[in-house]
């Protein structure tokens, strides 16, 4: 009886997975090289970065791949030492998309300001600091968010733990999760730092990275939505968890425990993806997600598999919450546990693997 109802279940469990786990809007399955004679959406991205790019000999912007395109194709891979084929490979593509969108970052302009202030001005920034910005004033923003209980250290450049600081301020005073502090979010910043009474304790500290499961009275967040986070996990790995527990105990449902072998799993799936440049939630070495997971000698009564492209961690989560079936899986009582992967590469700068159990 007890193994008819056990068999049920992971049948069960694989039917509705298959249904929740649909691809990211965004998401390819495979990448076709674009070569001469073709005419598509992908094509006419391409030429517009090329154009962007000043690869223009001879170039229209017109979605139709001809010998011009061929040659501004050659151009660039000269210039970054790919195979002069003239053939837009996934080499050639992510390379293009990777040049394409250092081209438009702004260079950062550092300012300068009084060193070592003992308060922040209030003069309103005008430049929105984000992952890589230098300077005082990334400085001055570090300095009051570790006066706040964050974790962060003041050296003057925006790393990952600063961003991640950041996303869990926006996330517990309400602000869209960007991980980066436009004037709104760092007035804010500077408005509860100017309110610490001298003499009195600071807030106490977020949840470590470390170990989530000390209290912080004050944020507005449910204690019980910070659990462990093994050390072993990566920043935006953590930074993950972190986004997922808080969607669930918003809605007053339990966070899911940290399953670091399922999080194995899951990285193997993710780098795969990367290495052999598929996108889908069926592996060419391991098959569907829950024949990998068996294979790892994983069990299970259910589990469910959400995967997605994105170029950062705040951008992949929004992805997920945006999606009916992503969501689902996020948000569901069914699963306990939760395997989450971020590893860079992919078309789209990383790659994301979230896995969930019921055990």
């Amino acid at each position: 009886m007890n193994r008819h109802v056990t068999k049920i279940a992971a049948i069960l469990s694989l039917s509705v997975s298959f249904t929740m786990i649909g691809q990211t809007a965004d998401a390819k399955t495979t990448f076709t090289p674009l070569k001469k004679g073709m005419n598509n959406s992908r094509v006419l991205e391409v030429e517009k970065m090329l154009d962007a790019l000043k690869f223009d000999y001879k170039l229209k912007v017109d979605k139709i791949y001809n010998v011009d395109t061929v040659n501004n194709v050659k151009k660039f891979q000269k210039k970054y030492k790919l195979k002069q084929t003239g053939v837009v490979n996934l080499a050639t593509y992510n390379k293009l998309k990777q040049v394409y969108n250092a081209s438009k970052k702004p260079a950062t302009k550092p300012e300068t300001k009084p060193n070592n202030p003992t308060k922040p001005s209030d003069q309103a920034t005008t430049a929105t600091l984000k992952l890589g910005s230098t300077g005082e004033r990334v400085k001055d923003l570090q300095k009051m968010l570790a006066a706040l209980g964050y974790k962060v250290t003041a050296t003057g450049t925006y790393d990952d733990s600063t961003r991640f600081a950041v996303m869990l301020f926006q996330s517990r005073n309400k602000q869209t999760l960007t991980g980066e502090a436009d004037s709104k979010t760092y007035s804010e910043i500077s408005k509860q730092f100017k309110n610490i009474k001298p003499g009195t304790t600071t807030p106490t500290t977020p949840p470590s990275q470390n170990n989530g499961s000390s209290q912080n009275p004050g944020t507005g967040q449910n204690p019980s939505a910070q659990v462990p986070l093994p050390s072993e996990l990566t920043a935006d790995e953590k930074e993950m968890v972190q986004l997922v527990n808080q969607e669930r105990v918003s809605k007053g449902l339990t966070p899911y425990q940290v399953d670091m072998q399922l999080t194995k799993v899951a990285r193997v799936k993710a780098q795969e993806m990367v290495d052999k440049g598929y996108f889908s939630h069926t592996s060419p070495t391991y098959g569907s997600p829950f024949q990998m997971m068996e294979s790892f000698g994983i069990n299970y009564m259910a589990a469910a598999e959400n995967i997605a492209q994105n170029q950062t961690v705040s951008g992949a989560h929004q992805m997920f919450m945006n999606s009916s079936g992503h969501k689902a899986n996020i948000m569901s009582s069914s699963y306990d546990y939760v395997g989450i992967a971020v590893v860079n590469g992919g078309p789209y700068g990383k790659t994301f693997v979230q896995m969930f159990l019921k055990k």
